[in-house]
């Protein structure tokens, strides 16, 4: 109950800075991972909330199950948690490394309405923050890396405390 009840307060802090969500996990065209890699590992700050990441597990929930999934490809790592209405929130994160230097930040995707041709949007609505939110399903993988790396896409800085 304790790491639902932190995992309910991380998606209300975090919703707030995305304004999509997804009928199926992201990206699509990965399969999902059964370990994170190790250079995922270890507690992160961001903005003033720390959390977990281990070998199975993202704040003591587990990446073995529907309701956490995790991909990676290169640098980016994707966390997909599932909502009550049954679909998928993402939170992207990127870790650059070079030698005694890192770098690393999260992404929250967003579009707005200008953009929503673009891509196969099957519902919208007014969220809690005030934005206009976005259900997306069939995102393809110039979508997706579109949707990552949009002006409109949040990006907030993660510190490695460990």
């Amino acid at each position: 109950m304790k790491n639902s009840s932190f995992l309910i307060a991380l998606l209300f802090c975090l919703a707030s800075c995305t304004n999509v969500s997804f009928v199926n996990h992201q990206p699509e065209f990965l399969e999902p991972l059964s370990e994170i890699p190790e250079k995922y590992h270890g507690t992160f700050l961001i903005e003033t909330d720390t959390h977990s990441v281990m070998i199975d597990a993202i704040d003591g929930m587990s990446i073995n199950t529907d309701s956490v999934v995790v991909k990676a490809r290169g640098n980016y790592f994707y966390v997909n948690i599932l909502d009550d209405n049954g679909n998928y929130e993402l939170y992207v994160y990127r870790l650059i490394r070079y030698f005694d230097y890192e770098n690393s930040y999260a992404v929250f995707p967003n579009i707005d309405s200008e953009q929503t041709h673009l891509f196969n949007v099957i519902d919208e609505w007014n969220c809690n923050n005030g934005k206009q939110c976005y259900l997306l399903d069939n995102v393809n993988e110039n979508q997706f890396n579109l949707l990552v790396s949009s002006v409109t896409s949040e990006k907030v800085e993660l510190k490695r405390i460990n």
